[in-house]
């Protein structure tokens, strides 16, 4: 239990396990959920899977949010990226197209025009191959604990 006053800090990682490293944001946080007790109790670690929209509600009254998910920049395959959240969505357009196909820069751009964006940092991985199956690639296996390190890094910053 958090105590009163303090508001937690988030770790969503999103993205379809059914489609190989589409799914390295859930790999991560499964992962850092093994070290849930070492992260702490202000801390909450959220699969968020293809939630789109409903991102909102956990970005909702949190204190800083760290998201997690595959981001295709046209880099080397397992290329790790660390974004402010509003550097994402600053060259998106500005508007929802679709709810159901609703991207992760317009859920951060809807949580900002809402005001419910928390101090938020996106870190994410060029996927070396989405196509159905469960596995990650070499390429993203590989840095992968290295992703949990930087996040839990990145953890210690926020809180200090």
């Amino acid at each position: 239990m958090v105590s009163e006053g303090i508001k937690k800090t988030v770790i969503i990682g999103v993205g379809n396990l059914l489609l190989g490293d589409d799914g390295v944001g859930i790999h991560a946080i499964n992962l850092l959920q093994e070290e849930k007790a070492a992260l702490g109790a202000a801390v909450e670690i959220i699969d968020g899977g293809t939630a789109g929209l409903d991102l909102l509600f956990w970005l909702e009254d949190t204190g800083a949010a760290i998201i997690i998910d595959c981001m295709d920049a046209g880099s080397a395959p397992g290329t790790i990226f660390r974004l402010p959240a509003e550097e994402l969505f600053s060259a998106s357009t500005g508007y929802i197209t679709s709810l159901h196909e609703i991207s992760l820069q317009e859920v951060l751009y809807t949580a900002k025009k809402l005001g419910k964006l928390p101090p938020a940092v996106v870190y994410g991985i060029q996927p070396g191959k989405i196509d159905f199956g469960e596995q990650l690639s070499p390429a993203v296996k590989a840095v992968l604990p290295r992703l949990v390190e930087l996040i839990k890094q990145e953890l210690r910053s926020m809180i200090l």
